[in-house]
């Protein structure tokens, strides 16, 4: 507000506006400069793989089979204000982790807070760390408004990794929403679980409520991209 009122003081035909517009302008200009810096740390905050992606750079060729109208409605975000859910399947390569950051990209626009990371990297730190870490690491999982989960289930689980994730997504029912990327369909995940009641819990809870897009293509997006 200080450097607001010093390009104020700089400006032509200031001194013919009154207190109440001058003062009014320097609000507007803090609003807006905390809002970006909001915007910058939930971004920065976020860790996302792809920080450039945009729903705007989204390729519709024929055979992804993804629905345009559909997407641009996810943009807006209020799925995560409903804590609904989504569901990115497709083959190695066919950029559901490049789609999930676009949408994590779209909720810090919308000043959501959102964080990316691998399971396998989540499960490895929940599985290791103890006691009040332990908590604390969970807690952080849980608080944000969205959870990108990304290579879903590459790797069957054990039982105690198998509970850290049923942890997590009985938590986060109640905070925000989840994005996965996973190669496997809901249909296949049940295999990769320990445990069968806690398979049942976890699929039952991550797939009720959430949309499933499933994503198609025989060229991975890498390929694509490298023609252009």
């Amino acid at each position: 507000m200080a450097r607001a009122y010093r390009d104020q003081e700089e400006a032509t035909g200031i001194d013919c506006m009154g207190f109440d517009e001058r003062f009014s302008m320097l609000v507007d200009t803090e609003w807006d400069s905390r809002r970006i810096n909001k915007r910058t740390r939930l971004l920065r905050g976020a860790n996302f793989v792809e920080p450039e992606a945009n729903i705007a750079d989204i390729r519709y060729d024929d055979d992804r089979g993804l629905d345009r109208a559909k997407m641009l409605e996810l943009s807006n975000c209020q799925w995560i204000k409903d804590k609904r859910n989504i569901i990115f399947t497709g083959s190695s390569g066919a950029g559901k982790s490049w789609l999930s950051c676009a949408l994590g990209v779209a909720a810090c626009n919308a000043f959501y807070s959102v964080r990316y990371v691998r399971m396998p990297e989540m499960i490895d730190e929940l599985t290791v760390i103890k006691d009040e870490e332990w908590l604390k690491a969970k807690n952080r999982y849980i608080k944000y408004d969205l959870l990108i989960l990304d290579d879903f289930l590459l790797e069957s689980l054990k039982e105690r990794e198998s509970r850290e994730l049923l942890e997590i997504v009985e938590g986060r029912k109640r905070t925000g929403s989840l994005l996965i990327c996973s190669q496997f369909s809901p249909a296949g995940w049940h295999s990769k679980f320990g445990e069968g009641a806690i398979a049942d819990a976890v699929i039952d809870r991550l797939v009720h409520n959430s949309y499933l897009i499933h994503i198609g293509g025989e060229e991975s997006m890498r390929k694509r991209m490298s023609e252009l």
